[in-house]
């Protein structure tokens, strides 16, 4: 299962049904589905504190302004920091796409639009008796809000990696923190961003564009191995060549050897 396929299933013609609506505050608690499986689907906006769920495949961290799909059937154990603080929606539905999965991080931060709907349709429900009709349509609108909320995070997301990744390529003495400072995020987020998108950090980002460089030179031109080394800001040789048989599996020099045959 992945983000996109559980968007376009909020998007299709599946019947849903509100089931709860709440806003739960929790202190150093725990909730688990380990016994019994959850009874239905659940979409929790964190709007304090962290909150890990366990799994037998694993743990999902999830942390202030973070959109958590739950789905029904699954089994974990939600362990939640100080005065942690959610919003839960809980509903069903009449096709069964998603049974058992594991949470799901939706979105890193919703919009304030998003925002508002789970607000209002929480509290509406916690102080005025609302018809399931009422909640249908409110959580139809906040489906459609969830959409629009993740994919306009994610086009922003796509902008700062191509930001950064403009700002490596231009000077190679930039630091990470500088980048982030350019890209308006933290260098944490700047890192995570890299791993989910390209698979790779900033750093190692620069390193192969290093090595792509260096496998440039050494095949077009009659530098030495040192030279290429200089040229591309490694302190020594040594480390040059560690690192480019690393990329290639080869030596700079068995790199040249073979490409010049």
């Amino acid at each position: 299962m992945d983000k996109e396929t559980v968007l376009q299933w909020f998007c299709s013609d599946v019947d849903f049904l509100v089931t709860k609506v709440l806003k739960q505050y929790w202190y150093k608690s725990k909730f688990s589905y380990l016994n019994k499986p959850r009874p239905d689907y659940g979409l929790m906006l964190l709007v304090r504190g962290s909150v890990d769920f366990i799994t037998e495949e694993g743990s999902v961290s999830a942390r202030s302004g973070n959109l958590v799909f739950l789905s029904k059937g699954s089994r974990y154990e939600a362990l939640f920091s100080d005065e942690a603080e959610d919003y839960l929606i809980c509903f069903d539905a009449d096709e069964e796409s998603f049974l058992s999965c594991v949470p799901m991080i939706l979105s890193e931060s919703v919009d304030l639009t998003c925002f508002e709907k789970f607000r209002i349709l929480s509290e509406e429900n916690r102080y005025t008796s609302r018809t399931q009709l009422y909640n249908k349509g409110s959580f139809l609108l906040l489906l459609d809000s969830i959409v629009q909320s993740v994919k306009n995070e994610s086009d922003t997301h796509s902008n700062i990696i191509n930001l950064a990744c403009e700002l490596l390529e231009k000077n190679e003495k930039i630091t990470v923190e500088q980048i982030a400072k350019n890209c308006a995020v933290s260098p944490s987020l700047l890192r995570q961003l890299f791993i989910k998108r390209l698979g790779i950090s900033p750093i190692q980002y620069r390193m192969n564009m290093k090595m792509k460089q260096a496998m440039y030179l050494i095949e077009s031109t009659n530098m030495t191995v040192n030279e290429v080394a200089e040229s591309l800001s490694f302190y020594d040789a040594a480390y040059f060549c560690k690192i480019f048989r690393v990329h290639t599996g080869m030596t700079p020099t068995q790199y040249g050897k073979c490409k010049r045959i």
